[in-house]
């Protein structure tokens, strides 16, 4: 029996996914906000949006941005104050990262999703943008769990991650047809959410939901015409938790 159950975690461990299945360029992200068309800019900016709105860091906080890419979330969360580390297992990405954006407030390193980052209790707000989806389903729980070793009671985590019951799977067909970004069905996007998968999965973990919404319904498709009147729709899919958006975004929480 004994043989069998490490067999078993040797198979798991084997399976776990450390990186996508093709090389992504490290300053992909960088590239995308700003030098895209400008619905793939909106596209990425609007995630500043929804952090400004659900979960803005406060001066001092200690925060970990897991899945950081090249850094420029990481960036925005250090605008506000706070001491952050970028984390992913691209090291192209953290070369990139460290260049373009180290600091006495912000820093990177290696480190896979669903591996410890540091001391318990350690940390304020964590936030993971588009990364569960290139994971497998069964590194998603341990990665939660392992945010709430991370963080202090009362901390909180942001996530999003693409809506497959929404018009994203369209958006991702015409994207890797058309060739506009890193192809993504298999290769980078192998777990697949929608409301539901994401809301079970938070409720099955050890942190506590606290919000369930969408964005990035209409408000990037509006961004070539008038970047202002994309923000202000963007800012209305966010205030209510029944935008139908491609994006998935949640709060989850370590109560005190």
């Amino acid at each position: 029996m004994k043989r069998s159950e490490s067999g078993h975690s040797d198979a798991v461990r084997e399976l776990r996914r450390r990186a996508d299945s093709i090389e992504i360029s490290g300053d992909y992200q960088y590239r995308a906000m700003t030098e895209g068309n400008p619905i793939q800019r909106f596209w990425h900016y609007s995630k500043m949006l929804a952090i400004e709105r659900l979960l803005p860091p406060c001066a001092g906080d200690s925060i970990l941005d897991v899945g950081c890419g090249s850094g420029v979330i990481s960036n925005f969360l250090g605008s506000f104050g706070a001491r952050v580390v970028g984390i992913d297992a691209n090291p192209d990405a953290i070369r990139f990262a460290a260049e373009a954006y180290s600091s006495q407030r912000v820093s990177f390193r290696l480190g896979l999703a669903d591996q410890p980052f540091g001391p318990e209790a350690s940390v304020d707000k964590i936030y993971c943008l588009e990364l569960i989806e290139h994971i497998h389903g069964f590194q998603a729980k341990p990665m939660l769990d392992n945010f709430y070793s991370l963080l202090k009671p009362g901390g909180r985590a942001f996530l999003t991650t693409p809506n497959y019951r929404s018009m994203w799977p369209v958006i991702e067909w015409l994207l890797d047809r058309l060739d506009l970004a890193p192809p993504m069905a298999g290769h980078q996007h192998v777990e697949l959410y929608h409301r539901k998968k994401l809301r079970d999965l938070c409720l099955a973990s050890t942190l506590s939901l606290e919000h369930m919404g969408a964005m990035s319904f209409l408000a990037p498709w509006i961004a070539p015409l008038s970047w202002r009147w994309a923000k202000r729709v963007a800012k209305m899919e966010l205030a209510t938790s029944l935008t139908p958006g491609s994006v998935l975004v949640c709060v989850v929480s370590k109560k005190g």
